[in-house]
Protein backbone atom coordinates (compact mmCIF):
# COMPACT_ATOMS: atom_id res chain seq x y z
CA UNK A 1 0.00 0.00 0.00
CA UNK A 2 1.07 3.50 -0.91
CA UNK A 3 1.54 6.29 1.61
CA UNK A 4 -1.10 8.34 -0.45
CA UNK A 5 -4.30 5.67 -1.24
CA UNK A 6 -7.31 6.20 -3.28
CA UNK A 7 -10.47 3.90 -2.90
CA UNK A 8 -14.03 2.91 -3.08
CA UNK A 9 -15.73 2.31 0.38
CA UNK A 10 -18.96 2.33 2.06
CA UNK A 11 -19.00 4.08 5.92
CA UNK A 12 -19.35 1.51 8.47
CA UNK A 13 -19.09 3.58 11.75
CA UNK A 14 -17.51 6.67 12.91
CA UNK A 15 -16.26 7.74 16.54
CA UNK A 16 -16.03 11.17 18.13
CA UNK A 17 -12.27 11.79 18.69
CA UNK A 18 -12.60 15.49 20.16
CA UNK A 19 -14.39 18.86 18.96
CA UNK A 20 -13.41 18.88 15.43
CA UNK A 21 -12.43 15.41 14.53
CA UNK A 22 -13.51 11.79 14.29
CA UNK A 23 -12.11 7.94 13.59
CA UNK A 24 -14.48 6.66 10.99
CA UNK A 25 -14.12 3.10 9.29
CA UNK A 26 -14.62 2.26 6.18
CA UNK A 27 -15.44 -0.96 4.32
CA UNK A 28 -13.24 -0.66 1.42
CA UNK A 29 -13.47 -2.38 -2.32
CA UNK A 30 -9.38 -2.68 -2.33
CA UNK A 31 -8.46 -2.62 1.20
CA UNK A 32 -11.05 -4.47 3.57
CA UNK A 33 -12.11 -2.25 6.36
CA UNK A 34 -9.58 0.45 6.96
CA UNK A 35 -9.75 3.11 9.46
CA UNK A 36 -8.91 6.86 9.25
CA UNK A 37 -8.97 10.29 11.21
CA UNK A 38 -11.36 13.20 9.21
CA UNK A 39 -10.12 16.04 10.65
CA UNK A 40 -12.32 19.12 11.06
CA UNK A 41 -15.39 16.88 9.97
CA UNK A 42 -17.50 17.66 12.95
CA UNK A 43 -17.48 21.75 12.19
CA UNK A 44 -18.20 21.94 9.07
CA UNK A 45 -21.13 21.52 6.73
CA UNK A 46 -19.42 20.92 3.46
CA UNK A 47 -19.53 17.34 0.83
CA UNK A 48 -16.86 16.26 3.20
CA UNK A 49 -18.84 16.12 6.36
CA UNK A 50 -21.89 14.91 4.88
CA UNK A 51 -19.44 11.69 3.20
CA UNK A 52 -18.39 10.79 6.58
CA UNK A 53 -22.37 9.39 7.82
CA UNK A 54 -23.07 6.05 8.09
CA UNK A 55 -23.32 3.72 4.89
CA UNK A 56 -22.11 6.45 2.64
CA UNK A 57 -20.65 5.12 -0.17
CA UNK A 58 -18.00 7.27 -1.18
CA UNK A 59 -14.27 6.97 -3.24
CA UNK A 60 -12.13 8.42 -0.77
CA UNK A 61 -8.23 9.16 -0.75
CA UNK A 62 -6.16 8.60 2.37
CA UNK A 63 -2.62 9.00 3.64
CA UNK A 64 -0.97 6.26 5.40
CA UNK A 65 0.46 7.33 9.02
CA UNK A 66 2.30 5.27 11.26
CA UNK A 67 -0.60 4.14 13.28
CA UNK A 68 -3.77 5.94 11.85
CA UNK A 69 -4.58 6.60 8.35
CA UNK A 70 -5.81 10.51 7.54
CA UNK A 71 -8.74 10.46 5.31
CA UNK A 72 -7.83 13.90 3.12
CA UNK A 73 -10.51 13.88 0.68
CA UNK A 74 -13.93 12.13 -0.27
CA UNK A 75 -16.63 12.22 -2.38
CA UNK A 76 -19.77 10.72 -2.20
CA UNK A 77 -21.27 7.96 -4.42
CA UNK A 78 -24.29 6.88 -2.57
CA UNK A 79 -26.17 8.42 0.84
CA UNK A 80 -28.60 5.87 2.27
CA UNK A 81 -30.19 7.32 4.81
CA UNK A 82 -30.71 11.00 3.17
CA UNK A 83 -31.91 9.59 0.39
CA UNK A 84 -34.78 7.33 2.53
CA UNK A 85 -35.38 9.05 5.11
CA UNK A 86 -36.91 5.88 6.74
CA UNK A 87 -35.85 4.78 9.94
CA UNK A 88 -36.82 1.11 9.93
CA UNK A 89 -34.42 0.41 6.64
CA UNK A 90 -31.59 2.48 8.23
CA UNK A 91 -31.47 0.06 11.10
CA UNK A 92 -31.46 -3.21 8.97
CA UNK A 93 -28.93 -1.35 6.76
CA UNK A 94 -26.73 -0.74 10.34
CA UNK A 95 -27.51 -3.84 11.43
CA UNK A 96 -25.49 -5.42 8.64
CA UNK A 97 -23.04 -2.49 9.09
CA UNK A 98 -22.44 -4.19 12.31
CA UNK A 99 -21.66 -7.48 10.70
CA UNK A 100 -19.71 -6.79 8.03
CA UNK A 101 -17.38 -4.54 11.00
CA UNK A 102 -17.30 -8.01 13.26
CA UNK A 103 -16.67 -10.35 10.35
CA UNK A 104 -13.86 -8.21 8.71
CA UNK A 105 -10.33 -8.22 9.50
CA UNK A 106 -8.60 -4.47 8.73
CA UNK A 107 -6.78 -4.56 5.60
CA UNK A 108 -7.56 -7.89 4.54
CA UNK A 109 -10.03 -7.45 1.43
CA UNK A 110 -12.60 -9.41 0.59
CA UNK A 111 -14.01 -8.04 -2.83
CA UNK A 112 -17.02 -10.28 -3.13
CA UNK A 113 -18.24 -9.37 0.12
CA UNK A 114 -17.91 -5.29 -0.29
CA UNK A 115 -19.76 -5.81 -3.40
CA UNK A 116 -22.82 -7.73 -2.06
CA UNK A 117 -22.65 -4.87 0.93
CA UNK A 118 -22.74 -2.54 -2.00
CA UNK A 119 -25.90 -4.19 -3.51
CA UNK A 120 -27.63 -4.82 -0.78
CA UNK A 121 -27.35 -1.41 0.10
CA UNK A 122 -28.58 0.02 -3.03
CA UNK A 123 -31.44 -2.38 -3.49
CA UNK A 124 -32.50 -1.51 -0.12
CA UNK A 125 -33.84 2.03 -0.75
CA UNK A 126 -36.51 0.74 -2.25
CA UNK A 127 -37.22 -2.59 -1.59
CA UNK A 128 -41.12 -4.03 -0.31
CA UNK A 129 -39.62 -7.03 1.76
CA UNK A 130 -36.67 -5.28 3.40
CA UNK A 131 -36.51 -8.00 5.89
CA UNK A 132 -36.23 -10.60 3.09
CA UNK A 133 -33.41 -8.94 1.94
CA UNK A 134 -31.62 -8.58 5.26
CA UNK A 135 -32.12 -12.31 5.97
CA UNK A 136 -30.46 -13.02 2.24
CA UNK A 137 -27.36 -10.71 2.91
CA UNK A 138 -26.81 -12.39 5.46
CA UNK A 139 -26.85 -15.80 4.16
CA UNK A 140 -24.71 -14.95 1.20
CA UNK A 141 -22.05 -13.41 3.23
CA UNK A 142 -22.30 -16.65 5.10
CA UNK A 143 -21.49 -18.34 2.38
CA UNK A 144 -18.76 -16.28 1.23
CA UNK A 145 -17.25 -16.20 4.39
CA UNK A 146 -16.78 -20.10 4.17
CA UNK A 147 -19.68 -21.03 7.05
CA UNK A 148 -22.23 -22.01 4.72
CA UNK A 149 -24.21 -25.40 6.34
CA UNK A 150 -24.73 -28.54 4.64
CA UNK A 151 -28.37 -27.85 3.24
CA UNK A 152 -28.84 -30.75 0.42
CA UNK A 153 -28.14 -34.31 2.56
CA UNK A 154 -27.90 -35.27 6.34
CA UNK A 155 -24.79 -34.54 8.18
CA UNK A 156 -25.28 -37.91 9.56
CA UNK A 157 -26.49 -40.58 7.39
CA UNK A 158 -25.16 -38.48 4.36
CA UNK A 159 -28.75 -39.39 2.47
CA UNK A 160 -30.29 -36.82 -0.03
CA UNK A 161 -32.74 -34.75 2.30
CA UNK A 162 -36.31 -36.28 0.11
CA UNK A 163 -39.23 -33.51 1.02
CA UNK A 164 -40.26 -34.63 3.84
CA UNK A 165 -42.64 -32.35 5.56
CA UNK A 166 -39.81 -31.20 8.41
CA UNK A 167 -36.03 -32.05 9.31
CA UNK A 168 -33.99 -30.29 12.22
CA UNK A 169 -31.30 -28.02 11.44
CA UNK A 170 -28.22 -28.77 13.46
CA UNK A 171 -26.38 -25.51 13.86
CA UNK A 172 -23.86 -26.55 15.82
CA UNK A 173 -23.11 -29.35 12.97
CA UNK A 174 -23.17 -27.04 10.30
CA UNK A 175 -26.14 -28.57 8.67
CA UNK A 176 -29.64 -30.33 8.14
CA UNK A 177 -30.19 -33.52 10.31
CA UNK A 178 -32.97 -36.11 8.50
CA UNK A 179 -35.63 -37.01 11.56
CA UNK A 180 -34.51 -40.63 11.28
CA UNK A 181 -30.73 -39.53 12.37
CA UNK A 182 -31.34 -36.73 15.32
CA UNK A 183 -30.24 -37.29 18.49
CA UNK A 184 -31.44 -35.64 21.50
CA UNK A 185 -32.51 -32.48 20.72
CA UNK A 186 -31.16 -29.53 22.27
CA UNK A 187 -31.21 -25.63 22.26
CA UNK A 188 -29.02 -25.61 18.68
CA UNK A 189 -31.41 -28.05 17.03
CA UNK A 190 -33.83 -26.20 15.60
CA UNK A 191 -37.03 -27.56 14.01
CA UNK A 192 -37.39 -26.48 10.35
CA UNK A 193 -39.95 -26.96 7.62
CA UNK A 194 -39.13 -28.25 4.22
CA UNK A 195 -40.18 -24.54 2.69
CA UNK A 196 -37.99 -22.59 5.03
CA UNK A 197 -35.16 -25.27 3.78
CA UNK A 198 -36.09 -24.83 0.49
CA UNK A 199 -36.16 -20.72 1.27
CA UNK A 200 -32.69 -20.71 2.55
CA UNK A 201 -31.22 -22.90 -0.66
CA UNK A 202 -32.71 -20.81 -3.33
CA UNK A 203 -31.53 -17.16 -1.25
CA UNK A 204 -28.06 -18.83 -1.68
CA UNK A 205 -28.37 -19.92 -5.46
CA UNK A 206 -29.98 -16.46 -6.36
CA UNK A 207 -28.76 -13.25 -6.98
CA UNK A 208 -30.00 -10.57 -4.76
CA UNK A 209 -31.44 -8.65 -7.50
CA UNK A 210 -34.12 -11.54 -8.32
CA UNK A 211 -34.83 -11.71 -4.58
CA UNK A 212 -35.29 -7.94 -4.62
CA UNK A 213 -39.45 -7.28 -3.62
CA UNK A 214 -40.27 -11.30 -3.03
CA UNK A 215 -43.41 -11.48 -1.02
CA UNK A 216 -43.25 -14.14 1.42
CA UNK A 217 -45.40 -14.16 4.80
CA UNK A 218 -44.11 -12.56 7.34
CA UNK A 219 -44.63 -15.41 10.34
CA UNK A 220 -42.39 -17.27 7.45
CA UNK A 221 -39.84 -14.26 7.36
CA UNK A 222 -39.95 -14.41 11.41
CA UNK A 223 -38.48 -17.83 11.86
CA UNK A 224 -36.49 -17.23 9.21
CA UNK A 225 -34.89 -14.56 11.59
CA UNK A 226 -34.65 -16.69 14.16
CA UNK A 227 -32.71 -19.77 12.04
CA UNK A 228 -30.67 -16.88 10.87
CA UNK A 229 -29.68 -15.52 13.77
CA UNK A 230 -28.80 -18.47 16.20
CA UNK A 231 -26.52 -19.42 13.14
CA UNK A 232 -24.92 -16.33 13.15
CA UNK A 233 -24.54 -16.20 16.90
CA UNK A 234 -23.25 -19.75 17.39
CA UNK A 235 -20.70 -20.32 14.59
CA UNK A 236 -19.75 -16.33 13.98
CA UNK A 237 -20.16 -15.04 17.51
CA UNK A 238 -22.96 -12.50 16.51
CA UNK A 239 -25.37 -10.98 18.96
CA UNK A 240 -28.16 -8.98 16.88
CA UNK A 241 -27.11 -5.84 18.80
CA UNK A 242 -29.77 -3.76 16.34
CA UNK A 243 -32.68 -6.29 17.35
CA UNK A 244 -34.54 -4.02 20.39
CA UNK A 245 -34.18 -1.13 18.54
CA UNK A 246 -35.37 -2.44 15.03
CA UNK A 247 -38.56 -3.72 17.15
CA UNK A 248 -39.07 -0.38 19.36
CA UNK A 249 -39.45 1.20 15.65
CA UNK A 250 -42.16 -1.44 14.21
CA UNK A 251 -43.83 -0.68 17.93
CA UNK A 252 -44.13 3.58 16.44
Amino acid sequence: MNRLFRTEGIVLKSMRLNEADKIVTIFSYDYGKIKGIARGVRKTRSQFGSSMENLTIIKVLLYKGKNINTISQSEIISSFFPQTKDIFRYGLAIQCAEIVDKLSVEEDPNRGAYLLFKKFLLLLKDEQNPTLLVESFKWKLISLLGYEPELKRCIYCNNLLNNNSHYFFDIAKGGISCIRCLGKKGYYQIKITNYHLKLIQRILDADLEKIHNKEIDQSILHELEKITDTYLAFHLEIENQSRNFLNRIKLL
